[in-house]
């Protein structure tokens, strides 16, 4: 049987309702006490992207890797509580910085802009080297907020065997409306954003969606349409915000029931 990987990507790490990179990292995964690798991937269009390889705990053997990709804000480091937690259940973790975050190479960008869609080239770098790198592995992805976006359009050209993803886009548009409701601010969309709802539907690999009861930017609603498109889709809700699971579903240390989750959405993929 073939060892698990999961894409562990978070797209809007504090939903900070458009682009705002951080280039200085919060700290780094031995200030956690977890080994790691530190790494570079290039892109089609020859930039670098700053990767973390952090390696799981031995006394647990669960065979899966986790990359995880961040949101519109920050930059990777801002991640590794979660990390550590996967990492001590057995996971593999992978982290990486989009172009113009953290250490990877500078991007110019607009950060009245929801997103870029050279971020999904690099998350499609990222997943053709997990590809590389763990050939023998099942690989899928767990995406947050804006994330989802970028893993949308990343997976109709990468298929992967699942998805995870919370705080889920289902609207460009609609998102673009409620920040002008709430903050007043317009925000800026880049091409092809009138897809994503088509390309969402069109996913075939099993998906598990986590979606909170208090957010008001993507609703449980948004989930539900999303679950209903295919069989093998389904949700879990929890009281909280956007982007509140990971706190929210811990009971014996921090996210242990939100774990226990995607363990058993991996244990049904043969």
């Amino acid at each position: 049987m073939k060892r698990i990987v999961i894409i562990l990507s978070i797209f809007n790490s504090f939903f900070s309702l458009a682009l705002k990179p951080d280039s200085l990292y919060l700290m780094r995964p031995d200030s956690l006490k977890l080994k790691y690798e530190s790494l570079k991937i290039t892109t089609p269009d020859s930039l670098k992207l700053q990767v973390w390889k952090i390696i799981p705990e031995l006394k647990v053997k669960n065979n899966s890797t986790i990359i995880l990709t961040y949101g519109d804000s920050g930059n990777m480091s801002y991640w590794l509580n979660q990390a550590a937690i996967l990492s001590q259940r057995g996971f593999s973790v992978i982290l990486f910085d989009y172009r113009g975050f953290g250490e990877s190479s500078s991007f110019e960008m607009n950060q009245n802009q929801l997103y870029y869609n050279e971020f999904a080239i690099d998350l499609i770098s990222v997943i053709k080297w997990a590809k590389t790198e763990f050939p023998d592995n099942k690989i899928g992805i767990w995406a947050l907020s804006m994330g989802t976006i970028m893993s949308t359009i990343a997976l109709e050209k990468e298929p992967l065997d699942f998805f995870v993803g919370e705080g889920f886009v289902f609207n460009p548009i609609k998102i673009k409306s409620k920040i002008f409701e709430l903050k007043g601010k317009e925000i800026l969309l880049p091409d092809g954003h009138t897809e994503i709802q088509n390309k969402i539907n069109t996913l075939a690999m099993p998906m598990l969606l986590f979606a909170g009861s208090e957010d008001i930017i993507t609703t449980i609603e948004d989930s539900e349409n999303i679950v209903s498109q295919r069989k093998n889709r389904s949700m879990v809700t929890f009281n909280g915000g956007h982007l509140q699971g990971f706190q929210s579903l811990t009971k014996k240390y921090f996210g242990d029931l939100y774990v226990l989750k995607i363990e058993k959405l991996i244990s049904k993929i043969k």
